[in-house]
């Protein structure tokens, strides 16, 4: 799997400085399940999830969209932008019903400058986003559609709430739709209905209250090609 490249334990105090920390300062909005969450609202403030998930896709010219990443609480949008500037053209919409903190620039020097620690946090969300993309590109880069639906329930596995217990070991914690995972392969949905269903029956996988629970990591593994 990738628990060698995330570590859970310190992804964990990540999100709880910035629900503690951060959070707190802002303004809260409510989102309904996959209501679109403007980019204006973001554009000035760091956005932190405070409750359900948020999904983040980039947008092509002809309207063409790739999941990039599910967002959970403590976790944040916009980060990237304060940190180097610039901005990318990219969809967000709730995948649940969401609660979002907009933390404003100056709130959020303050809390800044009275506790630098939190930069630690801030470089290590920008390094954990920045390896998921890695692992995505690889993914597309070195595997034909069957190793990269595999890499992706792998890597999806080990970005969910591993240390959970309500989970089963190997389960991809958030629900995701034959649609979205095509986004995020590159593949159609239909090749994921196919692969999925391939896999269900070879007992590789099985699908638990909508949840993916990977059984067998070997066999999963042999289809893929990965760093």
């Amino acid at each position: 799997m990738y628990e060698h490249v995330f570590d859970e334990n310190r992804q964990r105090d990540m999100r709880q400085c910035f629900l503690d920390e951060l959070a707190p300062l802002g303004i809260v909005r409510r989102y309904e399940q996959r209501e679109e969450i403007a980019q204006s609202f973001v554009g000035n403030s760091l956005a932190i999830v405070v409750r359900g998930k948020v999904c983040k896709s980039i947008i092509s010219a002809t309207g063409r969209q790739r999941l990039l990443y599910t967002l959970r609480p403590g976790e944040l949008i916009g980060e990237m932008s304060l940190l180097c500037g610039g901005k990318l053209s990219h969809l967000l919409r709730a995948k649940e019903v969401s609660e979002i903190s907009f933390v404003g620039q100056d709130a959020l020097q303050k809390a800044l400058d009275a506790k630098p620690s939190i930069y630690r946090h801030l470089l290590n969300s920008v390094t954990r986003k920045n390896r998921i993309l890695l692992l995505q590109l690889t993914g597309v880069s070195f595997n034909d559609a069957a190793g990269r639906i595999a890499d992706a329930l792998m890597r999806l596995a080990a970005c969910s709430d591993t240390m959970d217990s309500k989970w089963e070991p190997n389960t991809i914690s958030t629900r995701f739709t034959q649609a979205e995972l095509a986004h995020n392969t590159g593949c159609s949905r239909i090749t994921v209905t196919r692969f999925l269903n391939r896999l269900v029956e070879e007992k590789v996988i099985s699908i638990k209250e909508r949840r993916i629970v990977i059984h067998d990591l070997a066999r999963l593994t042999a289809y893929t090609d990965r760093v």
